[in-house]
């Protein structure tokens, strides 16, 4: 195999987490007040019209309050409608075959550029499923790819190699982007000795026991 496996390696798509109580509910709650504010302004000219054609002032009142809430629920009843379409789309019912997890309330968060809370929605997942790998994997990577911090990556990465159960295949991917965190982001090439020294140990006679051999020895020659 080529021994240059610096590649890039793919990460689920982007965007928004179980903040959602936040999220969607502040959306909801903005989308109501504003277009309540729109329905009272309806109101206050409804009022202000029937005012000047002589009605008395308490009517303009009840104008202004009808006219918001008016707009306000039907509003609310629309974004309701919308939530729950949504839910029968993404949450079939209970004889459907369950859909694999796929984390899309916290991938909406990092496409937003919500980064921590994104990893805050991702922690939420590792605590209720601590056997799957993926959660950890997409906090490792926001941290190194868009937070900065790659001490925080490798903990997370080790994690889902102690803690979970990726596939094999998943866990080989998980070494090789631990070994390129330590070489290539974090100057630390002697940190990734171990996991080298064991895939070239483990996957002797293949091609990815060979780089993890070549890496090994080139590593060590640079070292004093």
């Amino acid at each position: 195999m080529d021994p240059r496996p610096r590649r890039t390696f793919s990460e689920p798509p982007k965007q928004r987490g179980l903040k959602d109580t936040d999220a969607a509910e502040r959306v909801t709650r903005i989308r109501i007040l504003t277009f309540g504010l729109f329905g009272g302004a309806l109101g206050v000219l409804l009022g202000f019209f029937l005012v000047q054609k002589g009605a008395p002032s308490w009517v303009a009142v009840i104008c202004v309050l009808g006219g918001w809430l008016f707009v306000s629920l039907s509003t609310l009843l629309v974004v309701s409608s919308a939530g729950a379409a949504a839910s029968t789309l993404y949450a079939p019912s209970s004889g459907a075959t369950p859909r694999k997890k796929e984390y899309s309330q916290a991938e909406s968060l990092v496409a937003r550029g919500m980064y921590q809370e994104a990893v805050d929605v991702f922690e939420l997942a590792v605590a209720e499923d601590p056997s799957e790998a993926a959660p950890y994997l997409r906090i490792a990577r926001i941290y190194r790819d868009h937070l900065g911090k790659p001490e925080d990556a490798a903990r997370w990465f080790r994690r889902a190699l102690r803690e979970a159960t990726p596939p094999a295949g998943m866990a080989l991917l998980v070494r090789k982007e631990l070994v390129e965190l330590y070489t290539h982001r974090m100057g630390a090439p002697e940190r990734a000795l171990p996991d080298l020294a064991r895939m070239a140990e483990e996957l002797a006679g293949t091609p990815e026991g060979d780089w993890a051999a070549a890496e090994l020895r080139e590593i060590k020659a640079r070292m004093p």
